[in-house]
């Protein structure tokens, strides 16, 4: 079902002033990139999300990556793709196809055969290195022992171009958990990336108030777009 074009467009107008003003008062020279999480949904209301004022937009599988992709082609347009999903060593043997961005790349086996797939296609793959600083069992993410080794070993290949970290808040309903989260990212992301020009993408529809504050420089939001519920948070 498709959306009107005038609600969507008013809550991407409403996000972009809100951040705008947070990064503002959080100090920051410029308000986070906004990504528009659009897995689960129709192409039709990607491209709504897209004609509304947002042309980066994230799937997490690469079978419906291609379909909005084609999709968009068939419009004479393409959004900026970024890829969320968890890397298999199987799905992009067979599926991986080059995007914007991959954004969670997060342990030594995966690095190979993404770089691998890479050099099919020819090119360089721009990624984020996806880190885990909750502790919470089964996540996935890099912990911040861990990131340095990542990083040395990433360096290693010439196709792979690491542009930040990704990180993912701990469970909604905690900003005080939210907020030490990412206090610590925003330490290891100015560790590892001094100069201010890459990426630290965390903050999503729940908690992105808390990573504006701490710093982020890109939020990725699905559910404040495309539900009612989801429009705001209290």
């Amino acid at each position: 079902m498709k959306t009107e074009n005038g609600p969507m467009r008013s809550r991407v107008e409403r996000l972009q002033e809100e951040v705008s003003r947070l990064a503002k008062d959080a100090g920051m020279g410029l308000p986070p990139r906004i990504v528009g999480v659009t897995k689960g949904r129709s192409p039709e209301l990607s491209r709504d999300l897209f004609d509304a004022g947002v042309p980066d937009l994230a799937e997490n599988r690469w079978e419906q990556l291609e379909e909005k992709e084609q999709y968009f082609r068939l419009q004479g347009r393409l959004p900026q793709f970024h890829f969320i999903g968890a890397l298999q060593r199987r799905s992009l043997r067979h599926l991986y196809r080059p995007v914007f961005r991959v954004e969670t790349v997060d342990r030594h086996s995966i690095i190979p055969v993404l770089s691998e797939r890479i050099h099919a296609f020819g090119g360089i793959q721009e990624i984020l290195i996806e880190v885990d600083l909750t502790g919470i069992p089964g996540r996935s993410g890099v912990s911040g022992e861990m990131l340095e080794p990542l990083l040395e070993e990433v360096g290693k290949w010439p196709n792979l171009i690491v542009s930040g970290l990704m990180v993912m808040g701990p469970p909604p309903g905690d900003r005080t958990a939210s907020r030490k989260v990412f206090g610590r990212a925003r330490e290891l992301f100015d560790r590892f990336f001094p100069g201010g020009k890459a990426t630290l993408s965390m903050g999503m529809t729940d908690d992105y108030r808390e990573a504006v504050v701490c710093g982020s420089t890109e939020i990725r939001v699905g559910r404040y777009f495309f539900e009612e519920s989801g429009k705001e948070r209290a």
